[in-house]
This record gives structure tokens, C-alpha cells and sequence, in this order.
């Protein structure tokens, strides 16, 4: 207005000038993009990948994350539990029939999703023994801290018996791990003869190392509660085989393959742990849990980043580890668990995953609920999320690069020359621009094979790249035309509605079709978009011709000028984009083009492959890593601000949405000095959202 009279001339077209230009350079449809992109994608993955997502902002860490702690029994593994008779050790003045008889009397049958307990009814009525007579008047459950089950028997003169049933250690020894809780506390009979505990000791550590799990019985005659010093007697081992699920093994591949590194956790036997992680293609550097609770600082944090997975441990050691994981090597961390004693673990986890069958505590404390057992759905889930937010990163780059071409471009122009595009045309380009990439959401987007870490500062850095070197390719083409002979670009205050229509439809076309370079985590042509986002972009470039032919009188020659430069210019900015982003550390990674797993003969890996894997997995989990500054950086949109009317009420903090926007937390109704430390989660991504609105 100051450099060209434009207050002079005309106030009111002058304002409409600068106006239409602020307005262009606004993302009205990113918010709407993106929940339309979180919307589909949690409905695809429940309906594709039988993957229930608890919260919308969950599919962010999902994308994300870089290690997976897993339980062993039910997830690695079938827990269609044979316990093998023929095998059974028995101890003094015992048989392997009592044995399994007492067993039989210290289970449940009640409970039909115990593995253990139905395992062992099984075996006993295969063997067609009978308990009839003995009524079982009282029983304590299982707890994963006491690691053991006591039932209260009596027959039918009123004779009264203890057994108890569990880890062999904590049968042998209550104390053993530490002192627990429990009303009875014991050691066995003979529990001081070394040469009866080494019987015991070996043969448990036999089982274990040819991979079966193993169940120690003892008992007492009489109501060991109401007895001083009740005698407790070894009754026997009853070693039970749990394999590992036929596609375990190819979904452990596929996930270190999307550089997801698996760590299995386990409270059964050591050598159990490295035979099951053995069978399945995980190193078999399995720590007990002993030895990272006793463990120094550092020492024990070494242990949970180096080990492949860890055995004997407590409920307490789970989420101690993956809290380390988290907070001290800063990798996004996921957690598998289906029990009420998983659920503080799962809470800690950025991504907290109850296994199908999961009881009710366990899904409130999880982000994502499965619906098939096994690891298989977590892939699915891991490439659907990746894609998802390949998607709303491609739209954020796309979108802010795109109001830098329009805002700079019109702005120079107007400055250097005075030549304005008519406000009501600016307004329509950025319409047809927000319009024609809603089918983003349904864009076929490759899953790549790193984590999906949206940092802020890389995304706008990539959009700079877009945005100024088109801008600057536009201005060299519109200016270097000016008054050429032929072309009847003519910038000056006066200029005629060709020029306009020159320029408009030079932005119609530069601002489209750059998002089938910005969505390409390799070059374009290695990428192939959905039809609907191509037919939306062809469609908005067709009817941007017609206005300007029409509306514009640019001619048809000029309009083939426009088309051929813009197809030159995007090739070489696709090319460079590659070379641009390596420099800048955000190579997406290889693209995985298929959700099939990947199939492994493990016999075939050694050690040394394996571990060479796991060093290449490691270095990509230390590039993904998060800094402090992005674990707690929050972004608020506060009600005064002009966003608030685009947003609403959505809270965003560390990440694209916050956590706690759609679900309460498994915690919230407890006071704030009795919750959990971290149990109100915090997510821990730094979010693209962020850009320009604080």
C-alpha cells in the first residue's frame, strides 16, 4: 500500500490484497485432516488387525515405538500347557501318581482361563486317577509376588491336609527372592540336606534347560494355619511343555526387521527364558530378575538395555524396566500384559498392550487391546500406525510448505511490482487446496522401517525446503517472463488479467501436484498415491485451468509453459529431497511393502548374526531416542486465540493429541499423591501441531 499507492489508490482493495494473503496462508483444514487420518486408521486396524485402540492419541507412540517387552506364556507361547507324566519327579516316600493327585487337588477347575491349573486336570483325567472322597474347604490363589497357591483339603473322616503348589524355589524356600507377605512360610523337610536339595536343584535345572517349566508340590498333614510348626514334605517337579506358537518366530523377524527390538519377560526358570528364546530367534542373553534388582545403578541399567529379555521376575521389575528404557535411554517403550498385576507396568509404558483374553484391569491400563492372541496383530498395529502418520507428516510438511509458496510468492510479487492477483482468486486457491487433500487420509502410504518420530523442528525444516526453493524456482519463472515477447506476462500495477491468471494457475499447479513428492519417503515414482488423491489433485488442477482460461483469459500456450516448467521443477526437487533429508538425519528407512511376515529358519541364524542385527536395531533405537526437551515439551492453544475456534477444546501435549483428550486413565479416580508415578501418562513425542501454534 506504501511502495505502490495502493492506500492512495484503492484502501479498500488494497486491504482485501493483504487480507486474501493472510487468509491463504492459514491451515484451516489441518486439524480436520488429521482427526479424519486418526479416525480411519483405529478403525481400520480394530477391523484388519483385531488391534483396539483405547485412545486416538495412542496410535502416535504405537508408530513410534522402538522396544517391545513381551510376556512369555500365552503371547511367545501357545499356554496350551501338556504336563509330561512320564517325567515327573518325585520326592521321598512319593510317587509321580500322588504327586499329580496332589497337584490335582491344589487347582481350580473353576478357573478355565488358568493354563497351569487346566493343564494339569487334564493330565489327571487322562490317567483316569480319582480325588473322590477329598473336598477342597478352602484355597488361596495365586499371587505373582508369593509365586505359589495353597489348598486346604479334607476327606471324608474329616482328615485335613495342606498343599501347596508353585515356583520351585518359593516351594522349597518361602524366603527365597526375598521375604513375601504370605500367612505360611516354610522350608521343606530335608531342606538342609545337601545331598536331597541337589537332587531336586539338578533336576529342576534339567527341565529347564530342555525348555519345560516346572510345578514344585509339598504339603502337610493337617490345617498348616492352625499348626505351630507344620512339617512340610517335597512331594515332587511336574515339568510341563509350553511351545512357542508357530508364527512367533516370523513375527519376532518382522518386528526387528521394522527395527522394533523384542524383550521377553518372563516369571518362569533362566534357562526356560533362553530355550523359548532359542526356539523363537531371540538372543538368548536372558538376565533373572534377582540379578537386576540386586544390581548397582548403572549396572542394572546396562543389564535392561544389553539383555534380550529377563526371567524370575516380579511383577515390581517389570515396570522398573521398562520405566529405564523409557526415561533413562529415552526409546518409546511398549509392554505387553493380561493380568491385574501387569497394570502398573502397562500404565508405565508409553504403549501399554493387553493380550487378548486380558482381564478388565489390565485393558484400562492399556493403550491398545487385542482381539487374537500372539504377536502377529502388534505387527499389523506397528505398520498401520507408521502409515498413519506417514500420512498426517506428509499433510503437515505439504501444508505449511504450501503457505510459504503462496504467502512469499504473492507477497514479492506485490512488492516488486505491484501486481496484486485478485483477493477473490487467492481465497478460491486456497480453498481448492484444503478441499483436494482430504483424500489424504486414504492415501496409500508405505510403512518404512524406522520408527515414525515426529519432531517439530525436522518437520519444519523440511517444509522450509519445499516451500522456499519453490518459491524461489516460481519467482525465477514469473519474473524472467516479464514483458517477454509472446507471453504477455507483463508485472506492473497495471498489470492485465492475463498476468493474474498467469501466476494464479502457475500456484494451482505448484502447491498440487508437490504432494506426491512430499508424501514419498524415497522418489516419487518408487511411491504410487491412492486413485482418490490423485483423481482429487488432477480435478482441482483441471477446474484451476478452467478459471484461469475462462475467468482469466490465460492463454492455452502460456497454460503448456506452465505445465512444462512445473513438471521439470518438481522431478528435480524430488531428487534433491532424498540427499536433503539424509542431511538432516530423517531418512524414513527402507519401505515395507507388505504386511506378510517375514519367514525365518532359525536354525540357520548364529549368534554372531544375531547380535550383529541387534547392534544395526540398536543404532536406529539411538537415533530415535528422545531428548528431554521432547519428552516434556507441551503445546497449549489457549481460549482467547484465534486457533482455539479451529481446535476447539483438544488439548495437545508432547505429541499430536495428548493422552488424556477421549479416556480417563485406569488411575484417575484415586487421589493425585496416591497415583503411581507416571500412571497419568504423558505422551512423549513432540508434535508437528505444535508449529505456529503456542
Amino acid at each position: 500500500g506504501t511502495v505502490h499507492d495502493g492506500f492512495t489508490l484503492s484502501v479498500k482493495q488494497t486491504i482485501l490484497d493483504a487480507l486474501s494473503i493472510l487468509i491463504a496462508s492459514i491451515p484451516v483444514a489441518l486439524p480436520l485432516v488429521l482427526q479424519v487420518n486418526l479416525a480411519l486408521g483405529a478403525a481400520f486396524m480394530a477391523k484388519n488387525y483385531h488391534a483396539i485402540v483405547t485412545s486416538i492419541p495412542a496410535l502416535q507412540d504405537i508408530a513410534s515405538m522402538s522396544i517391545l517387552c513381551s510376556d512369555k506364556t500365552g503371547t511367545l507361547t501357545t499356554a496350551n500347557m501338556t504336563v509330561i507324566y512320564d517325567q515327573i519327579y518325585s520326592g521321598r516316600n512319593f510317587t509321580a501318581e500322588e504327586a499329580l493327585i496332589y497337584a490335582r487337588l491344589c487347582s481350580n477347575p473353576d478357573k478355565k482361563d488358568d493354563p497351569i491349573d487346566q493343564s494339569i486336570i487334564r493330565a489327571f483325567d487322562s490317567c483316569n486317577f480319582s480325588i473322590k472322597g477329598y473336598e477342597q474347604y478352602d484355597f488361596i490363589g495365586f499371587d505373582p509376588v508369593v509365586k505359589r497357591v495353597i489348598s486346604f483339603v479334607r476327606n471324608g473322616d474329616n482328615v485335613k491336609m495342606t498343599i501347596a503348589k508353585g515356583l520351585p524355589a518359593k516351594i522349597l524356600d518361602t524366603s527365597a527372592g526375598g521375604h513375601d507377605d504370605h500367612e505360611l512360610q516354610w522350608k521343606i523337610d530335608g531342606y538342609n540336606d545337601k545331598f536331597f536339595m541337589a537332587g531336586i536343584t539338578q533336576k529342576d535345572k534339567k527341565f529347564s534347560v530342555k525348555g519345560y517349566k516346572t510345578l514344585a508340590i509339598a504339603m502337610v498333614d493337617g490345617d498348616a494355619r492352625e499348626m505351630e510348626n507344620p512339617v512340610w514334605k517335597f512331594v515332587g517337579l511336574l515339568p510341563m511343555l509350553d511351545p512357542p506358537r508357530e508364527d512367533t518366530a516370523a513375527t519376532i523377524a518382522s518386528l526387528h526387521h521394522a527395527n522394533v527390538s523384542v524383550k521377553m519377560i518372563t516369571g518362569d526358570h533362566v534357562n526356560i527364558g533362553k530355550e523359548t528364546a532359542r526356539l523363537i530367534g531371540l538372543g538368548t542373553n536372558i538376565h533373572a530378575g534377582e540379578e537386576v534388582r540386586n544390581a548397582q545403578s548403572q549396572e542394572k541399567k546396562d543389564f535392561i538395555w544389553e539383555s534380550d529379555g529377563f526371567a524370575s521376575v516380579l511383577p515390581s521389575d517389570k515396570r522398573e524396566i521398562v520405566l529405564v528404557l523409557k526415561e533413562y535411554f529415552g526409546v518409546v517403550t511398549g509392554m505387553t500384559g493380561d493380568g491385574v498385576n501387569d497394570a502398573a507396568a502397562l500404565s508405565a509404558a508409553q504403549v501399554g498392550i493387553a493380550v487378548e483374553g486380558a482381564t478388565d484391569a489390565a485393558k484400562n491400563a492399556a493403550d491398545l487391546i487385542l482381539t487374537l492372541p500372539g504377536l502377529s496383530p502388534i505387527y499389523g498395529a506397528i505398520l498401520e500406525s507408521r502409515r498413519i502418520f506417514a500420512r498426517i507428516k506428509a499433510y503437515v510438511v505439504y501444508r505449511v510448505a504450501a503457505s510459504i509458496i503462496l504467502s512469499i510468492t504473492l507477497s514479492v510479487i506485490i512488492f516488486a511490482s505491484g501486481c496484486a492477483v485478485d483477493s477473490l482468486l487467492v481465497i478460491i486457491l486456497a480453498l481448492l487446496n484444503d478441499i483436494s487433500m482430504i483424500p489424504v487420509a486414504y492415501d496409500k502410504a508405505l510403512a518404512t522401517t524406522k520408527p515414525q518420530i515426529p519432531r517439530a523442528g525436522k518437520l519444519i525444516i523440511q517444509s522450509l525446503y519445499f516451500g522456499l526453493v519453490h518459491t524461489a524456482l516460481a519467482l525465477i519463472f514469473i519474473i524472467s517472463l516479464n514483458h517477454h515477447g509472446g507471453r504477455d506476462v507483463n508485472l506492473n500495477e497495471q498489470c492485465d488479467s492475463q498476468t493474474k491468471g498467469f501466476i494464479w494457475f502457475y500456484l494451482v499447479l505448484v502447491t498440487e501436484i508437490s504432494i506426491f513428492s512430499v508424501r514419498s519417503p524415497s522418489y516419487f515414482w518408487k511411491s504410487v498415491p491412492s486413485t482418490i488423491l490423485m483423481v482429487s489433485v488432477t480435478s482441482t488442477c483441471i477446474i484451476g485451468a478452467l478459471i484461469a482460461v475462462f475467468a482469466s483469459d490465460l492463454k492455452v500456450s502460456n497454460m503448456g509453459y506452465i505445465i512444462a516448467y512445473n513438471v521439470g521443477i518438481f522431478i528435480l526437487v524430488d531428487l534433491v529431497k532424498v540427499q536433503f533429508r539424509n542431511l538432516i538425519h530423517e531418512d524414513p528407512g527402507d519401505p515395507i511393502y507388505t504386511d506378510d511376515l517375514i519367514e525365518v529358519v532359525v536354525e540357520e541364524k548364529t549368534e554372531m548374526t544375531m547380535y550383529a542385527e541387534k547392534q544395526q536395531r540398536y543404532r536406529v533405537h539411538n537415533e530415535s531416542a528422545l531428548g528431554k526437551d521432547e519428552v516434556n515439551h507441551q503445546v497449549h492453544i489457549r481460549q482467547d486465540s484465534i486457533f482455539s475456534g479451529f481446535f476447539g477444546d483438544i488439548p495437545f501435549s508432547d505429541g499430536f493429541l495428548n493422552q488424556s483428550y477421549g479416556r480417563q486413565r485406569a488411575f484417575s479416580s484415586l487421589p493425585r499423591t496416591a497415583l503411581p508415578h507416571d500412571a497419568r501418562r504423558r505422551r512423549t513425542v513432540s508434535t508437528p501441531a505444535s508449529i505456529g501454534f503456542y
